[in-house]
């Protein structure tokens, strides 16, 4: 009797950790965020540096979040989790922290942009002032 229900127990629990699992990121380059953007209206730019780096020059039409406030996470959690999201940072130490944030809340299309804002700025891509 123990074994018949053992089995349907293990699936279940399989099926919910790969459920889980399945939400991460996609690291990609600034190069390929750029084309990204051109073919997609509909990804969300969310920039987690400072209001102030922000205002020095950002990606056209980024939402700007800072992560080190304190309510940072509760700004992202409202934000629509079914939505694309390319996170960034200068680098990428930040927007790994609202990355794995994200992931953890349920957020569904996540691209994490490794080369950062300096890439950006290196790769002489559009900015907005």
């Amino acid at each position: 009797m123990k074994t018949k229900l053992l089995l349907p127990v293990l699936v279940l629990l399989f099926c919910s950790f790969t459920t889980i699992t399945a939400q991460n990121k996609v690291s990609v380059s600034s190069k390929q965020v750029s084309s990204m953007l051109l073919k997609d209206k509909k990804i969300i730019v969310l920039d987690v540096r400072t209001a102030e780096e922000f205002s020095y020059g950002h990606i056209k039409g980024a939402l700007n979040i800072d992560i080190r406030q304190p309510d940072a996470f509760s700004k992202i959690d409202k934000l629509n989790k079914n939505a694309k999201y390319i996170v960034h940072c200068r680098t990428n130490h930040r927007s790994g922290i609202a990355v794995n944030h994200m992931i953890q809340s349920g957020f569904k299309n996540i691209y994490q942009m490794m080369d950062g804002w300096s890439g950006w700025s290196m790769n002489n891509l559009p900015v907005q002032k």
